[in-house]
């Protein structure tokens, strides 16, 4: 929500997001998805979900891409 609102956008803009999880399992998706819910309320961007090895930043254990779309007017 914070990179969002940096971009002068809102959740409602997504159109896309990329979910990579560090060493995903299935017994993850709840939590995954109690997160999305909560940000995104009722609005269901398309979505992937990748399980990776690790990621750039050390320590961290999911990445979140989103492509929002915003008015430029």
């Amino acid at each position: 929500g914070r990179a969002l609102a940096g971009a002068l956008a809102r959740p409602d803009q997504v159109a896309k997001i990329t979910i990579f999880v560090v060493d995903y399992r299935h017994e993850d998706l709840p939590a995954i998805e109690a997160a999305r819910v909560a940000l995104f309320k009722d609005h269901k961007p398309a979505d992937a979900l990748i399980g990776v090895k690790t990621l750039a930043h050390p320590g961290c254990l999911i990445e979140i891409e989103a492509i929002a779309v915003v008015d430029g007017s």
